[in-house]
């Protein structure tokens, strides 16, 4: 018999749902599949201030601060790709500094990981509005991948980070596929 304090099998798959939902906002709320390139370098980002602290457990309030910074900047109208690559950058040098490379292969990956998906994601804004959002697209599957491995070894960030991203990434990157046919 099932403990009352169980919860349905619906609410314990709430990272995928939170992933869906959030798919599906930026789908429709996008001006096409290039525009979510700082889902790409936002993701490897988060993963990566992760991997910096050597904390799994502080990815949400990653999340969490660097969503909010996203949405009020682009609500003040304020560029926020520099700030970004800064942070991007200043991270890879604390990693590098840190010995993050001397980690566990996961963890040591998020630094070549940062530098290829936030290029990816940087270049698909130089290109016309279909080849950038196909290579968003790539790099957000290509993300799920690493984010499958994540959450199976269930290293480097919260398992449900790894789920609510493994399902975002696939989602909005097979989403930009069909909508940019």
């Amino acid at each position: 018999m099932k403990q009352a304090a169980q919860l349905p099998a619906v609410a314990q798959r709430w990272p995928t749902l939170l992933g869906l939902g959030f798919a599906a906002l930026n789908l429709f709320d996008s001006e096409g599949g290039r525009s979510l390139a700082f889902v790409v370098f936002l993701a490897a980002l988060i993963y990566l201030g992760t991997a910096v602290l050597r904390r799994p457990g502080t990815v949400w309030a990653l999340f969490i601060v660097s969503t909010g910074a996203w949405v009020v900047l682009d609500k003040l109208e304020i560029d926020p790709w520099p700030g970004l690559i800064g942070g991007a950058l200043s991270l890879v040098v604390l990693g590098l500094a840190g010995g993050l490379l001397r980690e566990p292969l996961l963890m040591a990956a998020q630094v070549p990981a940062m530098l290829v998906f936030g290029g990816a994601a940087l270049l698909a804004l130089t290109l016309s509005p279909q080849a950038g959002a196909f290579l968003v697209a790539g790099a957000l599957i290509c993300h799920a991948v690493q984010d499958v491995l994540v959450w199976r070894a269930e290293q480097v960030v919260a398992r449900s980070m790894a789920e609510f991203c493994m399902v975002l990434d696939f989602a909005l990157g097979g989403g930009i596929i069909l909508l940019s046919l």
